[in-house]
């Protein structure tokens, strides 16, 4: 269970220069359930920042220094809830980098064994940790080889869904050309999270597009459709669903979400 914060923008900036209050809000997540893990997968002209630490994000000076002095086009940032049994390490901490890919989930795969199959033997012998997350990262990289990105997304979707009783599989992928937005949430959350917890929502300005997990009331933003995936163009800002979707483009302007704002923990076995 964590949150996922996505952003491509027109020129270089910092997230928290061009969100403002919402960014706050982000960062006020991790005074509660939030509190296990931050990290940041940013990208300009000059190269990619990755920063990560397994400490809570409002209350780290690291996390500040990173968010505040990198000037990013396109970036990822995460805010973790630690499953019970995984330890809250880096090794652990999102984003999780292969290459010129930068990946971030929020959810849970139960059987996080059973995804191993899915990933090709080389990729298997470079995990670093015991998240079900880093292994679905690898195993889009594995169907990356053989498939488009958007076609290796939905495939992987719907593979975890085999072999997994439970998954929640929300996830932010950064590549080279494009963000991909995963809404796929076959699963229910906890009743203690509230129904809205895995929604994801989206805002467009002039400037920049962001999407963002649920958490705050925001002015703006709109909820991406269920079950979908999203491509958002790192040159153009163009914003569009994939054949998943019926239609050529993602709606501009749906009801916004009324989140709620977490500030509690609990022993759930939801995991990322």
């Amino acid at each position: 269970m964590c949150r996922l914060l996505g952003f491509v923008s027109r020129t270089e900036t910092t997230i928290p220069d061009a969100l403002g209050t919402d960014f706050e809000a982000f960062t006020a997540l991790s005074a509660g359930l939030h509190a296990d893990g931050w990290g940041l997968a940013a990208e300009n002209a000059s190269g990619r920042t990755h920063a990560i630490a397994a400490e809570a994000a409002h209350s780290s000076a690291r996390y500040a220094a990173a968010f505040s002095g990198t000037r990013t086009t396109s970036a990822i940032a995460h805010l973790r809830a630690a499953t019970l049994d995984l330890a809250v390490a880096e090794r652990n901490t999102h984003p999780f980098i292969h290459g010129n890919l930068s990946f971030a989930h929020n959810g849970s795969i139960r059987e996080v064994a059973a995804i191993e199959p899915l990933i090709d033997a080389d990729l298997r012998a470079t995990l670093q940790g015991e998240t079900d997350s880093e292994r679905y990262l690898l195993a889009l990289v594995s169907e990356m080889r053989r498939s488009s990105v958007v076609d290796a997304v939905r495939t992987v979707a719907e593979q975890l869904g085999d072999v997994a009783d439970e998954a929640s599989i929300n996830a932010l992928l950064l590549t080279p050309d494009e963000l991909i937005i995963v809404a796929d949430d076959p699963a229910k959350a906890p009743a203690f999270l509230g129904a809205d917890y895995y929604e994801l929502s989206y805002t467009v300005t002039d400037d920049y597009t962001a999407v963002a997990s649920s958490g705050w009331e925001r002015e703006g933003w709109h909820r991406v459709p269920e079950r979908s995936v999203l491509t958002l163009d790192r040159r153009t800002l163009e914003l569009r669903a994939s054949t998943t979707l019926t239609g050529p483009s993602l709606p501009r302007s749906p009801s916004p979400p009324r989140a709620r704002y977490l500030r509690h923990r609990s022993p759930s076995p939801a995991s990322c």
